[in-house]
């Protein structure tokens, strides 16, 4: 009767331990999931808002005006000049893809053509 107990205790505890082992790789791998998708749209939201800020530059050298937005078939970005001192400008695109917003912050000096002094992930 003693060897009946010792069996039915050994197989629940390693029923136990193989159920909480399987949880454990079971979330594990859902955090991964969610880590490469957020990495993911992260990346695409940066790339989106840097196409953005191209756009907008394309659009000051060829209107000399700057657009309030940009739309792009992943997003829509804010156009913002945050300062403008004769040649030099500022300018900040910002755009959001699933809650990740992600800004770019160029200085540039414009004469005939555009010179970009700095080009910044903010």
């Amino acid at each position: 009767m003693k060897n009946g107990y010792i069996a039915i205790s050994s197989i629940l505890v390693i029923a136990a331990v193989v159920l909480i082992i399987s949880t454990t790789i079971a979330l594990i791998s859902i955090t991964e999931g969610q880590i490469s998708l957020s990495s993911l749209t992260s990346d695409t939201t940066l790339d989106g808002v840097e196409g953005c800020m191209e756009d907008a530059l394309l659009y000051l050298n060829e209107n000399n005006a700057m657009p309030a937005a940009i739309i792009t078939p992943q997003l829509t970005c804010s156009v913002t000049v945050n300062s403008q001192v004769g040649s030099d400008w500022t300018i900040t695109t910002t755009g959001t893809v699933l809650g990740h917003t992600k800004s770019i912050r160029v200085q540039l000096t414009r004469t005939t053509t555009i010179t970009i002094d700095s080009w910044e992930e903010i």
